[in-house]
């Protein structure tokens, strides 16, 4: 009992914690840079940090932190030409939510067949990043995309294309390198009995 009351406080603290460190790089520069036509962002590594950690609900609880805050700054500051996309939940949170799910279940199922902690987290960050690209963005394509022509004046299509196949790459190359480092550092350091 003592040993599963550790493990909820521990889950609580840490979900807490990264819904914190998304909530400030939500709204700082840390996080969202903005640049044109969109902004790029870091914000999903803790959601997919989190995922690999705790699994598919934690990580879906604070990407759905992830979500909200990106669709509360697109209706009070709005950064890019999508952002009046995000305003629409669907777009903005449930993306976010899948984030966490998939990279969890990414990195379990990869460790069942690799056994490599390495291997196994390299792609799930990846697998993770590109839920968060290809959600949003897909879905901002298939909902949006004649609204935002009219609205920007040119085809909106291969803009949408042009941000997964660049900004997407570039977050997925971070959320790689940056989650793979401190999930495997935080096991050593915090998760050693879970990994034993």
């Amino acid at each position: 009992m003592s040993s599963k009351r550790k493990m909820s406080t521990r889950k609580l603290t840490v979900t807490g914690m990264m819904i914190a460190v998304t909530v400030i790089l939500s709204y700082t520069p840390l996080g969202i840079i903005p640049l044109q036509p969109v902004s790029a962002t870091i914000v999903h590594i803790p959601t997919i940090i989190i995922a690999l950690l705790e699994g598919p609900l934690v990580g879906g609880i604070v990407g759905a932190s992830f979500g909200i805050s990106s669709m509360l700054q697109a209706i009070t500051r709005p950064t890019s030409i999508f952002s009046p996309c995000f305003m629409n939940p669907i777009v903005s949170v449930l993306p976010r939510i899948c984030i966490g799910v998939v990279a969890a279940y990414s990195y379990k199922g990869l460790m069942t067949v690799t056994k490599n902690n390495t291997i196994s987290a390299i792609i799930a960050s990846a697998v993770g990043s590109l839920t968060n690209t290809l959600g949003a963005m897909g879905l901002i394509y298939f909902i949006y995309v004649e609204s935002m022509t009219e609205r920007i004046g040119t085809a909106a299509g291969p803009v949408i294309w042009g941000v997964i196949t660049t900004y997407g790459i570039v977050e997925m190359l971070a959320a790689v390198v940056i989650c793979t480092a401190v999930v495997l550092a935080l096991q050593k350091a915090v998760y050693r009995s879970k990994m034993a």
